[in-house]
């Protein structure tokens, strides 16, 4: 019984931890309201197109829904990466009510069927920056890397929250109106949340010199280059690339399975949706206590069997009832799946290219599902809806089953301390490493404790540690000369270690302190390895030098 009520509270705590944090509440309240909007939009438009040229046309529609997405993204994601992150949100959000709005108009006058696939193409342009800039602000909004898991999950619920009221009404819709009264009602809620994102702390970005540019290409390549090359960004993206791929097959399988195949109402379209949806919600409950403990790889693995199994019921026994079972438990297996991918991805990229990276998945998300769209049209003329879903649903569980051995080298382990992680994420020194790194360099850290008035470092000294101070005080002095005192989130001791010069000073405490020590080498691997980071410390030791030169006496 208490094993039970730990594991409830840990799942009610990973629920509601948005909204104990305002900025995360509010965004994860305008995520319910986008994803309502955007699944609305993509719900309706596949019946509009499937009512005007079949399944080709439910194809086709998804094709121009994503395509201009995918050409976009790059571009959106080094936005994300130079502008405040909530100028992108606010600027994207009211972009997509104005298209919504349009394609509402289009669709009552009765507009010719290419005007009204001209507006799912604005509005993946429209889109393409919000997920990058919300996916970059979640890192620096989270305390720890706990706190992101756990926010994770969270997005996750309100995503598939907004996507089964969308699901139920527009079944609802459909089934009494028409797809342009779906528009009309997406276009409401997504102005609704432009008011939201207006009350989002605004966010700061770095300044970066004119030389640190090497022009458009290599900026917008960036992204890209830190998903090839990075062995876990490059598994954990793929993942979710393929993920998506299945994500594209399944969208439009949905219809031809509920409209071709069992005779359905089309209300039965966004029904078959909300069961997916459902099925996503019990999912991120079930993967809220993975996370917590770390098992990222494990609930990928987990996920992708369900997920398997889930979509090949209906193709082996196509009846009603399996379609709604199967796809409650593809919402519990693409949960997984999807949201323990993403985890792991904003865990190792860095802020500096975060953006960037997640543009570039977004773009290989959105060439995925198109042509994952493309593909159900082969195979549902080929093997028509029941063979097209066992096929299928062996994608992810093959795809597990050979990369198993690499993906588990990534698994997370254990959740570190939100003290020393925040004080090494807080100083400017670390801020922009990936979260792993700032992980990893929590559980190196080794606690040390002195009393009042024993000398840490003293001047001349070969230097093999950095400092930070968790609680008390320390002085510092130059030469026999005082110069500063420092407390808890201040540091010392980075100019031997990256100068390889001697201790330039010595640093004294004044009453009882407890620091956090790191050894040379885990210190200079982590902060010289990383672009941002070196400049950064580079900074720190500059200042002080110019500090020390304006008070030696001429």
């Amino acid at each position: 019984m208490a094993r039970a009520l730990a594991q409830l509270r840990i799942v009610l705590r990973a629920l509601v931890i948005d909204f104990e944090n305002r900025d995360l509440g509010l965004l994860g309240s305008a995520r319910i309201g986008l994803s309502f909007a955007s699944w609305s939009f993509a719900i309706a438009l596949g019946v509009y197109g499937f009512e005007a040229h079949g399944v080709v046309g439910a194809g086709l529609v998804a094709l121009v829904r994503l395509l201009p997405g995918a050409i976009s993204s790059p571009f959106a994601g080094l936005v994300a990466d130079r502008y405040p992150r909530r100028t992108v949100l606010l600027t994207s959000a009211a972009l997509m009510a104005a298209i919504l709005a349009g394609a509402a108009v289009a669709a009552g006058l009765d507009a010719p069927t290419g005007v009204v696939f001209a507006f799912p193409a604005l509005f993946a342009v429209a889109s393409s920056g919000y997920a990058p800039a919300e996916a970059a602000m979640f890192p620096l909004l989270a305390r720890t890397p706990q706190e992101l898991s756990a926010s994770n999950v969270n997005h996750a619920a309100m995503e598939n929250a907004g996507f089964i009221a969308a699901a139920i009404v527009t079944g609802l819709l459909l089934t009494a109106t028409s797809p342009g009264t779906v528009f009309a009602v997406a276009a409401a809620v997504t102005a609704l949340t432009v008011i939201l994102i207006a009350f989002v702390r605004r966010d700061q970005r770095p300044e970066y010199e004119d030389e640190e540019f090497a022009g458009v290409a290599h900026e917008l390549s960036l992204g890209a280059r830190a998903l090839i090359f990075h062995p876990a960004l490059r598994f954990s993206s793929l993942t979710l690339i393929l993920l998506l791929l299945f994500e594209g097959f399944a969208d439009v399988i949905l219809i031809s399975l509920a409209l071709e195949l069992l005779h359905l109402e089309e209300g039965a379209v966004g029904f078959l949706n909300a069961s997916w949806g459902i099925g996503a919600l019990v999912g991120g409950a079930a993967l809220a206590l993975m996370l917590d403990r770390g098992h990222l790889v494990a609930a990928i693995a987990g996920g992708s069997i369900l997920l398997g199994a889930a979509t090949m019921l209906p193709g082996f026994f196509p009846e009603e009832w399996t379609s709604y079972v199967a796809w409650f438990g593809i919402g519990i297996g693409f949960t997984f799946v999807e949201v323990a991918g993403k985890t792991l991805m904003y865990r190792l990229a860095s802020d500096e290219t975060m953006g960037r990276v997640i543009s570039a998945l977004e773009a290989g998300r959105l060439l995925a599902m198109a042509l994952g769209s493309l593909g159900a049209i082969v195979l549902v003329e080929w093997l028509h809806p029941g063979g097209a879903l066992i096929v299928l649903g062996a994608l992810m569980p093959i795809f597990v089953a050979v990369c198993w051995a690499r993906l588990r080298s990534y698994e997370v382990g254990a959740p570190v301390a939100e003290g020393p992680y925040c004080l090494l994420r807080d100083n400017s020194i670390f801020a922009p490493l990936p979260i792993a790194t700032v992980e990893r360099l929590s559980h190196e850290l080794v606690e040390v404790e002195f009393d009042a008035g024993h000398e840490v470092i003293v001047q001349g000294e070969h230097g093999d540690r950095f400092f930070v101070i968790e609680s008390g005080q320390v002085e510092v002095f130059e030469n026999g000369d005082f110069r500063r005192n420092e407390g808890p989130g201040e540091s010392f001791g980075e100019i031997a270690l990256l100068h390889d010069v001697p201790r330039t000073a010595t640093v004294r405490t004044t009453e009882p302190t407890r620091l956090l020590a790191l050894e040379r080498e885990q210190f200079l691997t982590a902060v010289t390895g990383h672009r941002r980071s070196s400049q950064l410390a580079g900074g720190v030791v500059d200042d002080r030098w110019a500090s020390r030169e304006m008070s030696t006496p001429k």
